[in-house]
């Protein structure tokens, strides 16, 4: 089994959604267990892509999104939304820019994550905050370490982060 590394993306083999069994590759037609398409924004569609294919970002040339990005440079921009896994959410797939760089998606949070409530708190944005009951959603939180989507409730707080903090957003069934 290969192992491909993203740079914003942590834990792909865990927190993104892949096919449920051996697939060929959308794109090069190797056949393997890929990143789930079927949530991807474009014109045409694809089943699945390779961690190949993705990281070389070939869903430039076919016009197809894995997420959103906005804030960096088009290079940046380009390798969040054609070369980096999608977030495990059906929601959007805005990136998270943060203090002028993308931030690192780390993983589905738990209580583990955090050192305290307070700290959890700090992680979120001034606007996020600002519209969101962050006392019960820290409630909702796992008590035990998420190791891997599928573990994830219908109340998901994803963890990102940037340069050494740690960042939040959150959405829900």
């Amino acid at each position: 089994m290969r192992i491909m590394n993203f740079k914003y993306f942590r834990d792909p083999d865990n927190f993104a959604f892949k096919t449920d069994e051996p697939m060929k590759c959308s794109v090069c037609g190797m056949l393997g267990v890929w990143f789930d398409a079927g949530g991807f924004y474009g014109i045409d569609e694809i089943e699945c892509i390779c961690d190949e294919c993705l990281a070389a970002g070939k869903l430039k040339a076919l016009e197809i999104e894995a997420n959103e990005a906005f804030g960096g440079s088009a290079e940046e921009n380009d390798e969040i939304i054609f070369a980096t896994p999608a977030l495990p959410t059906w929601q959007d797939r805005v990136w998270p820019y943060v203090d002028g760089s993308f931030c690192v998606f780390e993983r589905i949070a738990s209580k583990q994550d955090f050192d305290s409530k307070e700290e959890f708190k700090r992680a979120f944005s001034n606007k996020v905050a600002e519209q969101s009951d962050l006392e019960w959603l820290w409630q909702t939180l796992p008590e035990k370490t998420v190791e891997n989507y599928q573990q994830g409730g219908d109340v998901t707080v994803y963890l990102f982060s940037n340069n050494g903090a740690k960042y939040c957003t959150w959405d829900a069934n």
